[in-house]
């Protein structure tokens, strides 16, 4: 039978896990303020699992605290998506180069299923999860852990980030999801032909292609 403190960390990662997807899905306005007794309501949980999520979400990224004491959705500046997008340009060309040379038959066939599913994904939020996903299957087939390592320190940003551009790009364009899957489609065929140089250029081709739709630029 789970101890009462191992079930209420059982709930605060269950919370964890709900508030992060609906996060970086767009459920909450960026800015907006985060009720723990609301949330404790809409989940259906105590306030004590809410806090320890809320300290966790704080510590990835996801929620920030005001000087009040409130918790709230962070609002991405440019500043903010300049150093998030810096970061990617030192990690995916990296992660493309080791993938192309070590990438496997299994790894190649999730990425062909994420392309295809980015194609019709029935919302933005939808294909920004897979978008996020292509990438991080890139940087796990790198074989480098530490690469992983910083990947996984910034990935649920990098989610977030692509979701507010790709609708500040849906917007602007209406074609974001076939966009999306032909330069997914581009890296990923540079990938499997083993060129290791060639696949850090498109990918640093790809990451550098949002600067466009930054705030500012």
């Amino acid at each position: 039978m789970p101890t009462p403190r191992r079930h209420r960390s059982s709930l605060s990662r269950s919370v964890q896990t709900k508030l992060s997807q609906a996060i970086i899905a767009g459920e909450f306005e960026p800015g907006a303020r985060i009720s723990e007794p609301l949330l404790s309501a809409r989940l259906g949980v105590s306030r004590a699992p809410i806090r320890e999520a809320l300290v966790e979400l704080h510590l990835r990224g996801l929620v920030e605290f005001d000087p009040t004491g409130h918790t709230r959705i962070p609002t991405l500046d440019a500043r903010d998506i300049e150093e998030i997008h810096a970061v990617r340009l030192m990690i995916d060309p990296v992660a493309a180069r080791l993938a192309a040379g070590q990438a496997t038959a299994e790894t190649f066939a999730a990425l062909e299923a994420n392309i295809a599913a980015t194609r019709t994904a029935e919302t933005i939020a939808e294909m920004s999860r897979l978008d996020t996903e292509f990438h991080d299957q890139i940087v796990r087939a790198s074989g480098n852990r530490r690469l992983v390592l910083c990947w996984n320190v910034l990935r649920d940003q990098i989610g977030l980030w692509l979701a507010q551009m790709h609708l500040r790009h849906e917007s602007a364009t209406r074609h974001t999801r076939q966009r999306t899957a032909a330069a997914h489609r581009r890296l990923l065929d540079v990938i499997r032909s083993g060129d290791a140089e060639k696949a850090a250029r498109e990918a640093r081709r790809h990451v550098a292609k949002w600067v466009r739709l930054m705030p500012g630029g």
